[in-house]
């Protein structure tokens, strides 16, 4: 017998990674592609793939132009599988599929073609496949994420982009209930929660829970207990200082408080003007990662990246 993302013999056929965040500049895209390159360099096969479909700029840390296909030829159905949009990176053992230029944005996305992407992305064979998911917390990125094993937030010591990254989850959380839970009465309350209209306003998951309780009993326990198994991290970038370098665990802390969900927090990635100094210049990630400042950081991540099964959330039906 086998499960989700498992061949007969019990191990998995690839790991499903989403990077996400909620705020735009906190070097997501930067780190999506660092960590397939360390894990490229470590001799897996890595495919990464640009769902920033308003603007994608991925294949732009490798040196390249604007790839003449992308995840947008088969959204169209212009290409009928995804392996007909992948692309050579110019690094070994990590392939790529750039995002779209000629489409507004994911939120726009169909459910049709939504579920089309997410079901073919599941039947790559690659070791490792990481979604650069765009930022907001539209349902159409939300659904990246939990079709992923493991769904990795990236947050900066910015104020702003700490608040979004709370919301980012929160967000996250009541789009998974809304989607695991099947009576029609507690997703109106859901819905109602998120809008913070109909007199409902929940300012933390167990205040969904309580009232989900009352209306099913023992399905508020059952979900909370599932959201305390469920595999998300959180990287800090671009930090700079020894007050910078807490606030991964504190926010880890506070989300498991408010939010009911275990945050594993990965580690801290430093400031490195370098590197950015030598994106400007359009030069390939691959040629200067290995000497910057963050390298060994991000390595040392990408080692303590190993995904338990517990998003994988399916989307046959709306």
């Amino acid at each position: 017998m086998t499960g989700k993302g498992l061949t007969t013999s019990g191990a998995p056929e690839n790991h499903i990674l989403a990077v996400g965040g909620g705020k735009g500049g906190t070097g997501k895209s930067l780190l999506a592609a660092s960590i397939g390159i360390c894990l490229a360099d470590r001799g897996s096969e890595v495919l990464l793939i640009d769902a920033d479909l308003g603007t994608a700029n991925l294949h732009t840390f490798f040196g390249l132009e604007p790839p003449p296909i992308g995840l947008s030829d088969f959204i169209s159905r212009k290409k009928a599988s995804i392996d007909g949009v992948i692309v050579k990176t110019g690094v070994h053992n990590l392939k790529l599929v750039s995002g779209a230029r000629d489409m507004v944005g994911m939120a726009n996305l169909s459910y049709g073609q939504k579920t089309r992407v997410l079901n073919h992305i599941k039947k790559l064979k690659y070791k490792y496949i990481l979604i650069d998911l765009g930022p907001g917390t539209s349902f159409n990125i939300l659904d990246f994420f939990l079709i992923s094993h493991c769904g990795i937030l990236i947050t900066s010591p910015e104020p702003t982009s700490i608040e979004n990254t709370y919301r980012f989850i929160k967000s996250l959380l009541f789009r998974y209930l809304r989607k695991a839970i099947d009576q029609n009465v507690i997703k109106s309350l859901i819905d109602s929660g998120v809008r913070h209209s109909g007199g409902h306003r929940f300012d933390s998951v167990y205040d969904l829970l309580e009232a989900i309780e009352k209306i099913e009993p023992n399905l508020g326990y059952s979900v909370a207990r599932y959201l305390s198994s469920l595999d998300i991290k959180l990287i800090a970038n671009q930090v700079r200082t020894d007050r910078d370098r807490t606030i991964g665990e504190k926010m880890a802390l506070i989300a498991k408080k408010y939010f009911g969900v275990h945050i594993d927090f990965l580690g801290n990635v430093s400031h490195d003007a370098n590197i950015r100094k030598n994106l400007l210049q359009m030069k390939p990630l691959n040629s200067y990662l290995f000497h910057s400042k963050a390298f060994k950081e991000v390595d040392e991540i990408s080692q303590r990246i190993s995904p338990v099964y517990q998003l994988d959330l399916g989307f046959s039906a709306d």
